[in-house]
């Protein structure tokens, strides 16, 4: 089988992880992958195991970038066909059906997974991702969004999101404390989110004024980081703003927790990572998180500051409470989320939409 995979860009976000971790599989097992993006650091690391690449311009905004990756598209499959396009999102998506589809004898079956998006989006994708074949949603949550916005059920399959099992290494956490200066054994929380609107650091930073003798980890780049520093100032030292990092994992070894306080968020990679790490997790109970549970995470009210700092004082000040939280963490991981599971659920979804059928 060959298969193309087409995503707006392969830095460090969750979507990224997911494609990195299905193409790797599949050049292991045999088969062809290619992955078309705007590039990145993940793209790069792909191209070192044997997964080949394509350069398209669908990072940026605007029609005529669109079209030239569209046409990029069309260029590199009519040389070479493909036996099924797997696209991430709605704009990734019509890109494919325009370019590898549309006006051909031959059309690859097209299946989307979506990820997650804003609140009044959904009727519009729902209606826009009826080029593809078959959609799949990372979470209940979102597959209900997609439903009550129109797409038909029968062309819908959840498959949540999966995380590789880590390789602990004590040496790790002594390492990275003295890189980043943390002294002593002072607590730490790691955010690991994208400096935009939607994932509400400004709401963490108001919370974390009430969050006495532990340093906050901003791990993340994005618009808002310039706003967000200058409103950070107060804190001093107690926040650090490390820009993007490829390295989450290291992070993660001097995390005594992660926390998330988005406004939405479909099955966050960041999440299930700090979960399988043994890490306890705070976050906003948004999309697909409640499903976790409150036993595997210390879920808090969205949009409030309050609310999100007593869920963190309660996870730092009760050994007890964060003993239970890992425990049941890393059994959930174990039990849903396994990279095997979600590589064995794509790939019968690809059989079946090769076969012209839609798994149920």
């Amino acid at each position: 089988m060959r298969a193309l995979t087409v995503i707006a860009e392969m830095g460090t976000g969750g979507a990224e992880s997911v494609v990195a971790d299905l193409a790797g599989h599949l050049v292991a097992t045999g088969h062809e992958a290619c992955v078309a993006s705007n590039g990145g650091w993940r793209a790069d690391a792909l191209a070192r195991i044997g997964v080949a690449t394509l350069a398209i311009p669908l990072r940026a905004s605007g029609p005529t970038q669109f079209a030239r990756a569209v046409a990029r598209l069309r260029r590199a499959t009519a040389a070479r066909p493909v036996d099924v396009v797997h696209a991430h999102n709605v704009r990734a998506s019509l890109a494919a059906h325009l370019g590898i589809r549309a006006g051909r004898r031959w059309r690859p079956p097209l299946v989307t997974t979506v990820h997650g998006l804003a609140d009044g989006d959904y009727t519009r994708a729902a209606r826009l991702l009826a080029v593809s074949d078959l959609v799949v949603a990372v979470s209940d949550d979102v597959a209900a969004r997609l439903t009550a916005g129109g797409l038909d059920p029968a062309r819908l399959r959840v498959i949540e999101n999966a995380v590789p099992s880590p390789v602990a290494d004590p040496a790790v956490r002594a390492e990275v404390r003295a890189e980043l200066g943390l002294a002593g054994e002072s607590r730490v929380a790691l955010c690991v989110a994208r400096l935009a609107t939607p994932k509400r650091i400004d709401l963490l930073l108001e919370a974390w004024g009430e969050v006495p003798d532990a340093t906050l980890l901003l791990a993340g780049d994005g618009p808002d980081r310039a706003a967000l520093e200058r409103r950070a100032t107060p804190l001093g030292d107690r926040v650090r703003f490390l820009g993007e990092r490829r390295d989450v994992g290291r992070l993660l070894s001097v995390a005594d927790l992660v926390v998330l306080p988005s406004d939405r968020e479909g099955l966050p990679m960041a999440v299930l990572e700090a979960l399988a790490a043994g890490v306890p997790v705070v976050a906003s109970a948004v999309g697909g998180l409640p499903q976790l549970g409150d036993d595997a995470v210390e879920l808090v009210a969205p949009r409030r500051p309050d609310a999100l700092a007593a869920g963190v004082r309660r996870v730092l000040d009760d050994p007890a409470r964060r003993d239970a939280l890992v425990s049941a963490g890393r059994a959930l991981v174990e039990q849903r989320f396994s990279s095997a599971r979600m590589q064995s659920d794509y790939e019968s979804v690809y059989e079946g939409v090769r076969k012209g059928a839609r798994p149920s």
